[in-house]
């Protein structure tokens, strides 16, 4: 794939991850709750969600998925592997964006996961059971604010 999914900007930071084994629907899920958020409250959210503290609302893949207190009764997981991902490559976008010299305080413009490739395993000893690898990708944009901007931001 070439290029990102979002257009670029010179007031924006970059950073992907590709090739990622982990799944595409539960990175998308976390790459959903810190789009639009600010980046601090993004890293720590993902550093508790990482640690199994705080469960991460499911919207789209929530068939047979059980209610969380947590959540007010909204369906949701503790996707800690994905989480630990997605910080990655926050840290990563916001190493870049300071390397740019863009400032200190970043909101997440654009947080997407997508599915990448599939690979067909087929079981060992002339068993012909056939499994897939599914790798996905993860991208994320961070916007430079300033201070003395009225933008309204959660």
């Amino acid at each position: 794939m070439k290029g990102y999914t979002h257009a670029p900007d010179e007031k924006c930071a970059y950073a992907r991850l590709e090739g990622v084994n982990a799944s595409y629907k539960d990175l998308s899920e976390v790459c959903g709750v810190i789009r639009r958020k600010r980046v601090e409250w993004a890293v720590s959210f993902l550093q508790k969600a990482a640690a199994g503290e705080v469960p991460v609302r499911y919207r789209r893949h929530n068939k047979k998925l059980a209610h969380r207190r947590e959540l007010g009764g909204k369906k949701g997981r503790y996707p800690k592997k994905a989480a630990k991902i997605v910080l990655k490559v926050l840290k990563s976008a916001l190493a870049n964006g300071i390397n740019k010299g863009l400032g200190e305080k970043y909101v997440v413009r654009s947080a997407v996961a997508n599915k990448k490739h599939i690979y067909p395993r087929v079981a060992p000893k002339g068993r012909w059971a056939r499994s897939y690898l599914e790798t996905a990708r993860v991208e994320i944009v961070l916007e430079a604010v300033n201070d003395d901007t009225s933008r309204k931001v959660d």
